[in-house]
């Protein structure tokens, strides 16, 4: 598993791959010690192989959500609990598989999580969370990367897994070659020209409505990932926010009201926190085609 992680990074920052070591010398005559008794540091070593066995068995079988916390300490997963970044995490993670699914689940409450620190911070988080159509609660299971930053974004966040636990929906790496090269290359942190809506490209920007906000709550989310990707902290006395203006560019050829449910756009979004502040943020939602992946990166200033 951790190999596949660490290759995805690798990829992610277009490394080489590390070179192999150069063969050594063969070892001498391996001699039999089969019937010395065993000293304390062996009985420790063999305790040590027979728990990082196990914990790499429970990481390969539950993909990281699951593992004994007597195990952690055998490997690069550590327990987490409900945070901050936990909570907002997990409505990314809801937000892609409605997003993917139609569906309209609802974040109630973190049950557990699992960090995991390979050249960058991967989380796997399991949450409850209420499917309003069944009226019934959920398990959910979501792994959110908080990848390496690029093109001046101050957050990329990258979900892998976003799936009802126990579907055993296959999972796979992020593909960055299938995403449109077009939303790879722009600075985030140019904001929206003024004659973005009547230049040459108008066609691909698309001025939201007040019935449009209502009808796609997400776009709040979308302004709290930004706000978070700025300060990093617990926003709950910031929030809710008051939505001023959002325009969405996409070169996806649709109708206008449907750019909102374009694979890949960006959203330029002024609003106003609870406490005051006048916002700007940018967000710019890309897909691979993959099933269970999304990318958000994410750009945002404070003007007053």
């Amino acid at each position: 598993m951790y190999d596949v992680m660490l290759d995805e990074a690798n990829l992610w920052l277009n490394e080489p791959p590390k070179r192999k070591r150069k063969l050594e010398a063969p070892p001498a005559p391996i001699e039999d010690y089969s019937s010395a008794p065993l000293s304390d540091s062996d009985e420790d070593t063999e305790i040590d192989l027979v728990g990082k066995a196990k914990y790499r068995q429970q990481v390969m079988e539950s993909g990281g959500f699951d593992v004994d916390p007597l195990l952690v300490r055998y490997g690069k997963l550590r327990l987490y609990g409900s945070a901050p970044d936990t909570i907002l995490f997990s409505k990314v993670g809801l937000h892609c598989y409605n997003f993917d699914k139609g569906t309209n689940l609802q974040f109630r409450t973190v049950k557990k999580a699992n960090t995991e620190f390979v050249s960058f911070l991967t989380y796997y988080i399991t949450l409850e969370a209420m499917d309003p159509l069944k009226n019934a609660l959920v398990t959910f299971q979501t792994s959110v990367w908080d990848a390496a930053t690029k093109n001046k974004e101050s957050l990329r966040l990258i979900t892998k897994v976003s799936r009802i636990a126990g579907t055993e929906e296959e999972t796979s790496l992020w593909d960055s070659d299938g995403v449109d090269e077009f939303y790879n290359k722009d600075d985030m942190s140019q904001w929206l020209e003024d004659d973005a809506l009547t230049g040459s490209d108008k066609l691909q920007y698309y001025e939201v409505k007040k019935s449009d906000l209502r009808d796609n709550e997400w776009m709040y989310l979308y302004a709290e990932v930004a706000l978070f990707s700025k300060c990093a902290i617990d926003l709950s006395a910031y929030l809710p926010v008051e939505m001023k203006r959002v325009v969405v560019r996409t070169r996806e050829d649709v109708e206008p009201s449907m750019k909102l449910k374009s694979h890949n756009a960006t959203f330029y979004m002024n609003f106003k926190t609870r406490r005051g502040q006048d916002c700007r943020g940018i967000v710019r939602r890309t897909t691979d085609g993959r099933p269970q992946h999304m990318s958000l990166q994410v750009k945002c200033w404070i003007d007053k």
